[in-house]
């Protein structure tokens, strides 16, 4: 982990990047959010060293395909050493995900993330990609996660033109991500401490609701609504109607909510000195004013 200024990284982008192709991704995950709220975190950098960058539109295999190429030609760089399957294998799940550092620095990297079609049900599924160029040749694996879609609705544009998740949109897609609290950890320490992916997931969306303003989370249900519809046009009632399940469960869970209240304070709220009372009183407010609203809308 490192910590990045998001706007730097937003600028770097937007130089690093080939201009024909800015248009096919947005940005998400926490370098997102932090570039968001950079006014209200006063100047503090956000702890990642990768840039989420997702490719659309949705099941678009040629157009990640010939960007990963174009970038690979101009100087990017893989971070895996390790050569790459040159025959299609299975299961899918082990390929490896496209992950590249930008010419002439190591500060930041992208990895590659796909928008998933409409109604999909897995929670993660792999789309293979053969990239054909010199030295990085191989099959490479592009992960479409299932509310993903739901963060490229009413996307917002940079000051210099990238657009990315709106933070309320992201905070939703995390929201149905997770039932329960699960027994999954991130693969990567948080301040040298094992965090479950849900207390971190669900966290940051209790992050996301501290920094916004009381009206405007009160003003989450319709654009929610709204994006269900779109990206799930079927099943959006039963989807709707679950919505916060697992964010009462770490609620109710001491020992996950601690560790959301961790990653609140080393994550975007590092340095506001937030108590897990003030946390849960965040949490109240989400419910009452967003979620419960969603949730009887969608019965």
């Amino acid at each position: 982990m490192s910590k990045l200024d998001p706007v730097e990284v937003f600028e770097r982008l937007q130089g690093d990047f080939p201009r024909p192709l800015q248009k096919h991704i947005f940005v998400v995950g926490s370098l997102a959010a932090a570039y968001h709220f950079r006014a209200a975190l006063e100047d503090h950098a956000v702890n990642t060293k990768d840039a989420d960058v997702v490719i659309h539109p949705a099941g678009h295999v040629t157009s990640c395909k010939k960007i990963a190429e174009r970038l690979l030609r101009d100087g990017w760089t893989r971070l895996a050493d390790a050569s790459f399957p040159q025959e299609h294998i299975e299961p899918l799940d082990d390929l490896r995900t496209l992950r590249l550092y930008p010419p002439r620095s190591r500060r930041y990297f992208i990895e590659f993330l796909g928008l998933p079609k409409k109604e999909q049900r897995e929670a993660r599924k792999w789309t293979p990609i053969r990239i054909d160029a010199s030295g990085h040749a191989g099959w490479y694996g592009l992960p479409c996660f299932r509310f993903m879609g739901l963060a490229s609705v009413d996307r917002l544009v940079s000051h210099v033109s990238i657009t990315y998740g709106a933070p309320h949109m992201m905070a939703l897609a995390n929201l149905l991500s997770h039932e329960t609290v699960g027994a999954q950890t991130m693969s990567t320490p948080m301040a040298g401490r094992t965090i479950l992916r849900s207390a971190k997931d669900l966290g940051r969306v209790l992050a996301v609701a501290r920094l916004s303003k009381a009206e405007d989370v009160a003003g989450w249900t319709r654009p929610w609504l709204k994006a269900l519809k779109t990206c799930f046009p079927k099943s959006w009632r039963t989807l709707g109607r679950r919505a916060g399940n697992g964010l009462r469960a770490v609620l109710d869970d001491p020992h996950a909510f601690e560790q959301a209240h961790h990653t609140t304070r080393v994550g975007l709220l590092l340095g506001q000195g937030v108590t897990q009372d003030q946390l849960r009183a965040v949490a109240d407010q989400l419910f009452e004013t967003a979620l419960d609203p969603l949730r009887a809308t969608c019965k």
